[in-house]
């Protein structure tokens, strides 16, 4: 009895611990680190955000100009919009608390405070609206372990504004009865702040429950005009006071994500509407959900039943009901029709996680399945039992009959869904709220079912294990260390291997990768038009010449030391760089080692900036032809007529092995499960040797071989490549066996090159005649000279020409142009030039501007009405 007065009387800390316990008793079942070998890593977690997660630790740790610009996102870009996306919440400080080797387990640690928060934040709002005991710890577990909440777990950067939702509706409901828009205002503000992506959808959807509320509370046209007209004045300042955020972002969106925007729509189901029904089963959700599927919406037995019953409570007025009703089919239609689909989502289709706006829907069937609960404090009748048992069976029954349609979906879920249902529907009829042991019971079931909901759900997806990330982190932090160490200055480093394409903002180093989708889409042209993998919102430096090494200033290199005097630890290899070893003649020196690395030195690096031909202003690229690119792109640096540097070498006559050729494609012959192609080559000489493969070798339709050592092929890019095939020696006879790994393969583009590495050095080292030394690099700002030593050239950075930049020659300003789509390119007269840069997001200060006002004016609304100030007394 101690207990459970001590519980009765910290019933919303209860609704915080509750689903913490249940799911962090999960990890440690699961053995996620320290309580086992496995992590929270998956997918984009493990791809993506937790790179950005040490970049916000390493940014609040002193580099505080880092939450402005990233040397290391790509090239050079923007970084006060990538935080806007995914690194604003106020979670994100406890990964200041782990040190960077554990940052996974920072994760788990957010992961549960935000699963804690959700339930509570939901627990306060049904507190508001009446309810009371056990009741809440319950159903704000529900809340935070629905199944989209669950489904996108690794998506910890949304659950924020999940969190904010039920505050922000209760700031609605203090608006419609009180005309108090306070609590409205700041959270919304909230909301907006920490992420304004899933924030447009929060704001499409109060909209709809403001509506709601009016006529669930109404209390006549005059009283319900004064609460429009408060809730639009409301929003629009809560708007204002993000304006920092918001205005700043929105011109970066325009930049990078805005620029995938659909104009065209069709008016169509994506979906046949029944197949939403496999939604409300225990575990709806597996792997092949995540790029497609229908939205999560699992809210638990007890919830759908009281959202059944709302339609049918004689308590409930018709105008309540009527609204309901037209608000429910809308969200519905918008979780199958296209053109609502898109207007949630801000005009573009989501890549992965569709239905991203359906934690929405989460909440309204959570408002009325509470909504009519609460109204049957004495539980169901005889016909509200057959109603609610009907639909149960009845979709019950046709997702059974249906195993094709709901592949997600086992008789077991099935049956664990049915089950809860039954003793939801059994507990309804026993109800007496007067009674204690009520909403403990249920308080039970909806504990159990939603902890049975994400146990199947998180069962079915795979993680990547903690050594394997600490393991790689730490192995090319070690790397990354011994060059910095040595060698100061500023330039990039390279690596033949990758974990993820933002290992340079994991480490804290200056790279060439990114995946990001504030992402300027010009970077992904140039790299796919220079030979590297590329597609929209990543970049990846996988397959590197001697000539794009020295442009893009990658001075030092890391590669695996997979020889007998090391285990091999978890390395990733994405290139093979022979040329690194000294093969084709090309001059990059070792320069030390690690206990797993090699690290080289490029002698051709040319810096972030160079005096180069005002030829380069002129030049332009040529889309899918990388080897042309690279030769327009030397001659034009050095001011020469186009010569070809690229020459063409003789491969052998195809030999197949199980497959047959139809024009330029290879097909695998019926049933035979391994076909292969093999080429010959026998280099004249030590130069480098690139073979081109066409751009549909892309998503793993072959593998390689060269004297049967594997060649990797990264497996995505959109453009053809060139990898590294150059000899130890020349006059030894190659052989290079392309294996196909699906049906056929399209290998019109194949080629074989040899690369005039005199012709190629003399070039380069004429260009380093003239650098950019960089005296100073802050985090938003570079300052250096340069001697211009001939008329007509220019200061050729490597640094995207993005706006925000102010750049000063000498003490002066100047505009930069734009060379190759994307490079900042400053135009000089002979002579020494001092360059100082320095980065500001736009419209940042205008968007501060209006935050100060618009947060004046709330201070004044609070200070000036009954409603504020005055009130409070």
């Amino acid at each position: 009895m101690r207990a459970y007065r001590f519980l009765s009387k910290h019933l919303l800390a209860l609704a915080l611990l509750a689903p913490i316990l249940i799911m962090g008793a999960y990890f440690i079942g699961c053995g996620v680190y320290p309580f086992g070998k496995s992590s929270l890593l998956t997918v984009d977690m493990g791809q993506q955000y937790i790179d950005f997660y040490s970049y916000f630790r390493e940014t609040v740790f002193g580099h505080p100009g880092q939450l402005f610009f990233a040397f290391n996102k790509d090239l050079g870009g923007d970084m006060y919009g990538v935080f806007a996306y995914y690194l604003l919440s106020p979670f994100n400080f406890i990964v200041c608390l782990f040190p960077k080797s554990m940052l996974d387990v920072a994760i788990m640690a957010i992961t549960l405070a935000k699963y804690g928060c959700a339930s509570l934040a939901m627990a306060f709002y049904l507190k508001h609206r009446g309810w009371s005991g056990f009741w809440l710890p319950g159903f704000g577990t529900v809340y935070a372990l629905s199944g989209w909440m669950i489904a996108n777990q690794l998506n910890l950067m949304w659950f924020d504004v999940v969190i904010c939702l039920p505050l922000v509706a209760y700031g609605v409901d203090l608006i419609v009865a009180q005309h108090r828009p306070w609590p409205f205002i700041g959270w919304l503000l909230v909301a907006l702040i920490t992420n304004y992506y899933m924030a447009w959808m929060l704001c499409l959807f109060i909209i709809g429950y403001f509506g709601y509320a009016n006529c669930r509370d109404w209390a006549g046209p005059k009283h319900a005009l004064q609460a429009i007209w408060r809730f639009a004045l409301g929003a629009l300042l809560a708007g204002g006071m993000a304006a920092v955020v918001l205005l700043p972002t929105l011109f970066q969106l325009t930049q990078s994500k805005g620029t995938y925007t659909v104009t065209k729509m069709t008016w169509k189901f994506e979906y046949k509407p029944y197949k939403l029904l496999g939604k409300f089963f225990t575990g709806s959700f597996n792997f092949d959900q995540m790029p497609s599927g229908q939205a999560n919406l699992f809210v638990g037995s007890l919830v759908m039943i009281g959202f059944i019953l709302f339609f049918v409570v004689a308590k409930i007025n018709w105008q309540e009901r009527l609204f309901a009703l037209a608000w429910t089919i809308f969200l519905t239609l918008s979780m199958m029709v296209e053109p609502l689909d898109l207007f949630w989502h801000g005009m573009q289709f989501p890549v992965w996680y569709p239905y991203r706006f359906s934690f929405v829907v989460v909440f309204w069937l959570m408002v009325l399945g509470t909504r009519a609960l609460k109204l049957l404090p004495e539980g169901i009748n005889w016909w509200q039992l057959i109603i609610s048992l009907t639909v149960i069976l009845a979709v019950a029954a046709f997702v059974w009959l249906h195993p094709k349609v709901f592949t997600y979906l086992k008789d077991s879920q099935i049956l664990t869904t049915v089950i809860f249902s039954l003793f939801a529907l059994l507990l309804l009829t026993l109800r007496d709220d007067q009674k204690p042991i009520t909403a403990i019971m249920f308080c039970v079931l909806m504990l159990a079912e939603s902890a049975t909901n994400a146990t199947i759900t998180l069962n079915q997806l795979s993680y990547v294990s903690h050594s394997d990330y600490h393991t790689y982190t730490e192995t090319l932090r070690s790397g990354v260390n011994a060059i910095e160490s040595k060698h100061s200055g500023t330039y990039r480093i390279g690596k033949t291997m990758l974990r993820t394409k933002n290992d340079a903002m994991q480490i804290g180093y200056m790279g060439t990768d990114q995946f990001n989708s504030m992402f300027e889409p010009s970077v992904p042209k140039l790299f796919g038009q220079l030979g590297q993998s590329a597609g929209d919102g990543f970049v990846a430096y996988t397959n590197g010449t001697v000539i794009t090494d020295a442009f893009l200033d990658l001075k030092y290199w890391l590669n695996p030391k997979f020889d007998a005097s090391t285990s091999v630890p978890f390395i990733p290899q994405v290139s093979e760089r022979p040329d690194l070893f000294g093969y084709g003649n090309t001059g990059y020196t070792k320069i030390g080692h690690t206990k797993d690395l090699a690290l080289y030195q490029n002698p051709y690096a040319l810096g972030l900036g160079f005096a180069a031909s005002t030829q380069i202003l002129k030049t332009k690229l040529i889309d899918s032809m990388p080897i042309v690119n690279q030769e327009l792109l030397l001659s034009a640096l050095t001011g020469t007529n186009f010569q070809t540097l690229f020459h063409k070498q003789y491969l052998s006559e195809p030999v197949l092995k199980e497959a047959t050729w139809s024009g330029a494609t290879v097909k695998k012959k019926t049933g035979e499960s391994l076909a292969t192609v093999t080429y010959t080559f026998t280099a004249s000489s030590r130069d480098p040797y690139y073979l081109q493969i066409p751009s549909t070798f892309t998503d793993s339709v072959v593998s390689l071989t060269q004297n049967g050592h594997t060649v990797p092929i990264y497996d995505t890019f959109r453009d053809p490549e060139l990898l590294n095939v150059t000899p130890s020696a020349p006059g030894k006879k190659q052989t290079l066996v392309v294996t196909l790994l699906k049906d056929s393969a399209d290998f019109g583009q194949l080629q074989l090159y040899q690369l005039d590495q005199a012709t190629v050095s003399k070039k380069l080292k004429s260009l380093q005649a003239s650098p950019w030394h960089i005296t100073k690099r802050g985090d938003r700002s570079l300052s250096g000279n340069i001697t211009i030593k001939q008329n007509r050239q220019v200061l050729q950075t490597t640094l995207p020409n993005i706006a925000g930049w102010q750049v000063q020659v000498d003490g002066k300003t100047v505009k930069p142009k734009t060379t190759l789509g994307l490079f900042m390119t400053i135009p000089l007269t002979k002579g020494k030039h001092q360059i100082t840069m320095v980065y500001t997001p736009p419209y940042l200060w205008w968007g501060l501007l209006i935050t100060i006002i618009c947060g004046n004016l709330v201070g004044l609304w609070w200070l000036l009405t009954p409603t504020g100030k005055h009130r409070r007394r």
